[in-house]
């Protein structure tokens, strides 16, 4: 942890050296954490960390720190949400895809071992795998490099002499066109992404009514996701990848 914490967080520190959680620095409670995590003392890494991110730090490499910590301490659910967020925002960054599956792969022989029963994940839709294949500003920039291109190429053709320049300016030209077809297209995914949440803990079912006494009905399982519906005081309606739909609490779900 503590290579990629240092990493991460040097640039939200130097402009967030007044930056406070309380009473206490960034810095310290970046010092805080990895003075924990070298000892071994996960719980307090966690809590300095926790604090870093309310206090605004929360770059993609402190959150894969805290996913990390959160893992192993199998408190599955939360850190397959904080590596969900990392992934949403850099979708290459591999350390934290690997750790992602190793986590789900951990939980679901835990559940597996307390139920006697094989876990089936359920495949996220191919539309919003889509839509996080790289983040919005890659596809705006794309979509910038294509049109660019574009220009050039029939700026160019009109002015070559040889047949062959105009065949390559031609070829230039479709494949500038492409570029900014699929960059659009990456451009409209992700903002139809839907509004998606995690669910923290193990335990849990779907409520039939928005009340602390609703009945009881699917369960859901700790760390999948599901997409958020409808919000009633502290209670949010959710819909899962199998298409069951209830409440739970809001404080249960880690928003992506």
């Amino acid at each position: 942890m503590r290579g990629h914490l240092r990493a991460a967080v040097v640039a939200g520190l130097v402009t967030l050296a007044a930056a406070t959680a309380g009473a206490v620095s960034a810095r310290e409670l970046l010092g805080r954490a990895l003075a924990a995590e070298a000892r071994g003392d996960l719980p307090t890494a966690a809590r300095s960390l926790e604090e870093l991110v309310a206090a605004g730090v929360d770059s993609d490499g402190v959150l894969y720190d805290l996913g990390t910590v959160y893992a192993r301490q199998e408190r599955y659910g939360e850190a397959i949400w904080c590596f969900e967020r990392v992934l949403r925002r850099a979708p290459l960054m591999w350390p934290a895809r690997d750790n992602l599956r190793a986590t789900r792969m951990r939980l679901a022989r835990r559940d597996a071992g307390r139920s006697g029963q094989a876990v089936v994940e359920q495949a996220v839709p191919l539309r919003v795998q889509v839509g996080e294949l790289v983040p919005l500003g890659w596809s705006v920039l794309l979509g910038v490099l294509g049109q660019i291109g574009v220009v050039f190429a029939v700026w160019r053709r009109r002015r070559v002499t040889s047949e062959l320049e105009a065949v390559g300016m031609t070829v230039a030209l479709v494949l500038s066109l492409t570029l900014t077809a699929g960059a659009l297209g990456l451009v409209a995914a992700r903002r139809a992404l839907p509004a998606e949440s995690v669910v923290l803990h193990g335990g849990l079912r779907l409520r039939q009514t928005a009340r602390v006494d609703g009945i009881p009905d699917a369960a859901v399982r700790e760390g999948e996701r599901v997409e958020r519906v409808a919000r009633d005081g502290v209670f949010t309606r959710v819909r899962t990848l199998t298409g069951a739909t209830g409440w739970l609490e809001t404080s249960e779900l880690g928003g992506l």
